[in-house]
């Protein structure tokens, strides 16, 4: 678990070199969630009043930083990716029927599965629609390249979803595509914006994808071991959705045949309650399959800081290396 000095030292780090930045793409976002329509305005001042750690816009704004850009375009851009993001956890909060998102009830939740649908797509298209306004053909097909990644992984999660097996390989080309794809797009993203000779875009790019790797392993590992209120939405709630993440799968590799046929047929069944959930979460622990992946997610991070050694020394590049410990030390 990371101790209360890292979060702090990023957040102050992360405020000094783009803190003015954070809070114009806030401001933008709130614009562009406006609308005339009474629906759109309230659940877009609930999503906006939600905030969220905001990852995806920091990386981009430090890696053009890094790159040596100065302009709004970043802001801009940086807003385009967190209206991206959000429209993707909407569509995934209707998919899992999660109840809760970012400690409050999720949009599904509170206004329906029609509704979510319809305002996640709503900003879809006001991300595209502010792409179209930037006119960079490079940014446009990096972000059209990683969406069109993410949306095939979740059709394929959903396919082993239903076969009821899951590899570690398998799991792994998901998050790369689904999670990873996407923090690498907006590192990618900062880079192009700096003009960067081709090996330092491509070192950037790789960057984003060992982070976005190491950030989601780390995130399916909260949900055996987390404090829900602190992680701000239910633990547990891979399990209950049917999906094998890493500790899941490392733990069946482990356990007795008998522990992993009962897990197996626990598995199976259309819903779990709680005392089976925390029996499943119980053979994790206890065969370790949290860290084993904490141990992956560990690497990618490594891999990460390697990542940048392309780039001299700077507070932006030290920021980077920051986030790199992060993404895996943090409890929520």
């Amino acid at each position: 678990m990371p101790t209360p000095t890292l979060e702090r030292v990023l957040k102050e780090r992360v405020a000094g070199l783009v803190g003015s930045d954070l809070e114009l793409v806030e401001t933008e976002i709130r614009r562009e969630l406006g609308s005339s329509v009474a629906l759109i305005q309230e659940m877009g001042g609930y999503i906006a009043g939600a905030g969220g750690k905001r990852l995806r816009p920091i990386l981009l704004l430090l890696a053009a930083r890094l790159a040596g850009y100065r302009g709004p375009r970043s802001v801009r851009l940086a807003c385009v990716v967190e209206l991206l993001h959000t429209a993707t956890l909407i569509h995934d909060d209707v998919v899992d029927q999660a109840p809760l998102r970012r400690g409050r009830p999720s949009a599904n939740a509170q206004w329906g599965d029609d509704a979510s649908v319809l305002v996640g797509d709503h900003l879809y298209s006001k991300s595209f629609a502010m792409l179209v306004r930037d006119n960079d053909r490079a940014v446009m097909e990096t972000l059209a390249r990683s969406t069109v990644s993410m949306t095939e992984a979740e059709v394929f999660q959903l396919e082993l979803k239903r076969s009821g097996v899951t590899t570690e390989a398998d799991y792994v080309w998901i998050i790369t595509q689904k999670t990873a794809s996407f923090i690498s797009a907006c590192c990618r993203i900062g880079a192009l914006l700096g003009g960067l000779p081709a090996a330092q875009v491509d070192a950037l790019t790789r960057y984003g994808l060992d982070i976005g790797v190491a950030f989601q392993i780390s995130d399916d590992s909260l949900d055996f071991v987390a404090d829900q209120d602190r992680l701000g939405k239910a633990i547990g709630a891979d399990l209950r959705e049917g999906k094998r993440t890493l500790p899941l799968i490392a733990m069946l590799g482990r356990a007795t045949l008998a522990e992993a046929a009962r897990v197996k047929s626990l598995l199976k069944r259309p819903a779990l309650d709680a005392e089976e959930v925390d029996e499943i979460r119980r053979y994790v622990v206890d065969h370790e399959g949290v860290e084993y992946a904490l141990d992956r997610a560990h690497e990618y991070a490594r891999s990460a800081k390697a990542d940048l050694a392309a780039f001299a020394p700077s507070e932006e590049r030290d920021t980077l290396d920051l986030i790199a410990d992060f993404v895996v030390d943090r409890d929520r």
